[in-house]
């Protein structure tokens, strides 16, 4: 049983990393699934019977997971400027997600929490953009 579980947890680690350095919208839940299955295998390797709650931990985990790589889109956006080009497509993005995010939760769809998560980011960096632009036309004055 230990040595099918570390092959899992294997697999798992390897589809999350791989996920993550591809970019992939599924990262998140790949993450917890992995994290899960190397709790799993800890407690096998330490006498213990695997955790039979482990399933709700991990929900939390691309809400937490998300919202950190947004950090640097906005920071990064906010210093240059907006044009009102970049301003107007920044809202039809953020007006997408946020319909997206909506959808989801009221279905109930497991992705919910990842789509919430990145409309809030389209949110902030839209504000972000707005905020720079009154600041980039007086510069320009």
């Amino acid at each position: 049983e230990i040595a099918e579980a570390e092959k899992q947890a294997k697999l798992l680690v390897w589809a999350a990393e791989t996920a993550v350095a591809k970019g992939m919208p599924q990262a998140a839940a790949a993450k917890a699934r992995a994290d899960q299955a190397v709790a799993k295998l800890q407690a096998l390797k330490e006498g213990g019977a695997a955790p039979s709650s482990m399933p709700a931990a991990p929900v939390s985990s691309p809400v937490v997971a998300a919202p950190v790589a947004a950090a640097p889109a906005v920071a990064a956006v906010a210093p240059s400027g907006a044009s009102k080009a970049e301003i107007a497509e920044a809202e039809k993005q953020a007006k997408l997600l946020v319909w997206a995010a909506e959808t989801a939760e009221a279905k109930g769809m497991p992705q919910a929490t990842m789509m919430r998560s990145k409309a809030d980011q389209a949110v902030a960096t839209l504000q972000a953009l707005k905020a720079q632009a009154p600041q980039q036309a007086m510069a320009v004055r």
